[in-house]
């Protein structure tokens, strides 16, 4: 449970933070929507790694 709330977070902080994919980034940005506004998915899923990992470490 303790690591399923954790990645929860760690979620929602690092797409918080403007660390998106570019679907979510359509839904704040709408047509006006740049490549600077997203990562690719592999970029985000590396974000994610990252900062679960100083999540689960702290």
């Amino acid at each position: 449970m303790t690591f399923a709330d954790t990645l929860e977070r760690v979620c929602v902080e690092t797409v918080e933070s403007g660390k998106m994919t570019k679907d979510l980034a359509v839904c704040i940005h709408g047509d006006k929507v740049k490549p600077d506004h997203y990562l690719n998915t592999e970029a985000f899923l590396d974000t994610i790694d990252s900062n679960l990992r100083r999540a689960l470490a702290g």
